[in-house]
């Protein structure tokens, strides 16, 4: 069997028959639930690895009915909570099978790595950082958004993590907010033309 990533799937997985063209007709999820699945979802792809563009890729391989790749953009407003509920509930179950499939290749690999290409892992896994992280990191940022290296460096080691994590993260974070600042701007202009 191949990899979850890229591989082919088993018999019990293409056998499933979801479309995204369609209302669902066996199974309807409730918001709390989706919403649930899709935070579980995000979480466990990043812990293995993978990027929403390959997760897109993979789903080709599934032969699914209705469904083939999907773009990096439909895992993302899947993730965000953005489509609609009908497509969140055809979704979730050809989601749910490419984890469960996903998690069982990285099972195998860890009980086997002599069977896989040691190049294939050297890539560094996305870093996740957690809730009470998020907030320590957001804190900083409220007394400081331009933290000398020194400060960055405290800041990694008191949270135990990288200091080029907390370096992006910082960057990030500067962009995002120059980004809302330059979309409340670009509102109040709309508004102002319009009155």
């Amino acid at each position: 069997m191949a990899s979850a990533t890229g591989g082919s799937y088993t018999q019990r997985t293409t056998n499933n028959n979801y479309s995204l063209s369609g209302p669902p007709t066996e199974v309807d999820y409730n918001p709390r639930e989706l919403e649930a699945f899709s935070e579980l979802f995000k979480q466990r792809r990043i812990k293995l690895g993978v990027t929403q563009a390959d997760v897109g890729k993979a789903l080709g391989n599934l032969k699914i009915a209705g469904v083939g790749s999907l773009s990096q953009s439909t895992i993302c407003r899947f993730e965000s909570l953005t489509l609609s509920h009908n497509n969140m509930v055809a979704l979730k179950p050809v989601l749910q099978a490419w984890l469960e499939e996903a998690e069982a290749d990285a099972a195998e690999r860890s009980r086997h790595p002599e069977i896989y290409d040691p190049e294939e892992e050297k890539r560094r896994k996305r870093t996740s950082i957690t809730d009470s992280e998020k907030r320590s990191l957001e804190a900083f940022f409220s007394v400081q958004p331009r933290p000398s290296s020194e400060k960055i460096s405290q800041i990694a080691e008191k949270l135990n993590l990288r200091k080029n994590v907390v370096r992006v993260w910082f960057c990030n974070q500067r962009q995002k907010q120059k980004r809302m600042k330059f979309s409340t701007l670009g509102l109040l202009h709309h508004a102002a033309n319009r009155s």
